[in-house]
């Protein structure tokens, strides 16, 4: 009887410490394009709450998609804030990129909030950023899409260039969410407590 209170303890542990985790972290798949990519991931969008209120961002291109030419890599990343940050708030983005707010993503996509953008050849398969300094803000606050744009779907865009086969420029956008691991780590955690039970 104690053991099996001591396990239970320990899944409903796990339980909170799995739901904590999805709360905190959630990706998105960019899966719609200009070109000949369509339903095909093509990157991946992470934002997840940090320290000190922070919001960090991992977008990451998902080379296996591509046959990547000489000058390959994400050029521009868009995204949509409805609470008013400012450039100020854009924190360890890369040194060769820039942010303009207010930009059109094209392709389709219609107008976000947000462009990133890498200078002349500064392209990458992997950004990073944080938005630090705004009150309140955590992670799931950036599944928005544009107040101004009632027809957008799309949470995120990306342009991905120089890809053997495809158009020089591609536009890729979604609010696809998959299943957060928390969900597996709650379910593994209830099949353990079964799998105690059953042997004791």
């Amino acid at each position: 009887m104690h053991k099996l209170i001591r396990n239970t303890c320990f899944v409903l542990g796990l339980s909170l410490f799995a739901f904590q985790a999805s709360a905190a972290s959630t990706s998105y798949f960019l899966d719609k394009s200009n070109g000949s990519l369509d339903g095909t991931n093509v990157a991946k969008v992470t934002v997840e709450d940090g320290p000190f209120g922070d919001v960090l961002f991992t977008v990451e291109v998902l080379t296996a998609a591509f046959t990547p030419g000489s000058n390959f890599g994400m050029q521009k990343f868009y995204f949509n804030d409805d609470f008013g940050i400012a450039a100020s708030n854009i924190k360890d983005l890369n040194v060769a990129w820039s942010t303009n707010s207010g930009k059109n993503a094209g392709g389709g996509f219609g107008k976000y909030n947000w462009s990133l953008e890498g200078n002349g050849s500064n392209r990458t398969n992997l950004l990073e950023f944080r938005i630090a300094g705004v009150s309140g803000l955590s992670a799931s606050q950036f599944a928005v899409t544009n107040s101004l744009n009632p027809a957008a779907t799309d949470f995120f865009a990306a342009q991905i260039s120089d890809a053997v086969g495809v158009s020089d420029s591609k536009y890729a956008g979604s609010s696809v969410v998959p299943v957060p691991a928390a969900v597996w780590l709650f379910a593994s955690a209830l099949g353990w407590l079964g799998w105690q039970r059953r042997r004791s």
